[in-house]
């Protein structure tokens, strides 16, 4: 064991505490979770975040989750719902920043709402109009580009690997086309 130099230790496994076969499932999961996340939040920390509040949740409820019929997609909820009250928070505190600096005479810059707005690119606004219309498209396309196989996806997604890969491809490529036209708007200065 290491020590930070204060005398704290670290312990040479964080994951030793937990039962074996959790512990197993999610050192294989984690990472495609990890992508998942991070292609909806955009920022590594705040996947890993959520990532590690989801693993929590799913520990607690370990034995319930292994008898449902479809444990791959549960746990794909708990991790999807987690993102959404990451977000929610975010957003929240956000809005509170926001009535404070105005509370207290502050207003946002035209450079902040500049580079707030270069925050929403195109492929981010293709992704989510994907889902809108096409959320198991959207996710089919999520889960692959977190590596995820194609028999993985299926399992997650209750859905055939067949049925995964045709998914995978139709979301590709009108995530491709929507992608293609925003950026096309962006440039001729059109609203999309």
């Amino acid at each position: 064991m290491s020590d930070y130099g204060d005398g704290q230790q670290l312990r040479p496994d964080p994951m030793g505490g937990l039962r074996g076969d959790f512990t197993a499932f999610f050192k294989e999961a984690q990472y495609g979770y990890l992508g998942y996340a991070y292609q909806l939040l955009r920022h590594r920390q705040d996947a890993e975040d959520v990532v590690q509040i989801a693993g929590m949740k799913i520990h607690a409820k370990w034995d319930e989750f292994q008898s449902h019929p479809n444990f791959r997609a549960l746990c794909l909820r708990v991790l999807r719902d987690a993102i959404k009250d990451y977000i929610r928070s975010r957003n929240r505190a956000s809005r509170r920043e926001r009535a404070a600096a105005a509370e207290a005479g502050l207003h946002q810059s035209c450079v902040d709402r500049i580079l707030h707005l270069g925050t929403f690119d195109a492929l981010d606004r293709a992704m989510d109009e994907l889902a809108r219309r096409e959320p198991v498209q959207a996710d089919c396309v999520r889960l692959r580009v977190a590596q995820l196989s194609y028999e993985e996806i299926a399992e997650t997604l209750g859905i055939t690997p067949g049925t995964a890969r045709t998914y995978y491809s139709r979301g590709r490529q009108l995530a491709k086309e929507l992608a293609a036209s925003y950026l096309r708007n962006d440039q001729e200065g059109e609203p999309s």
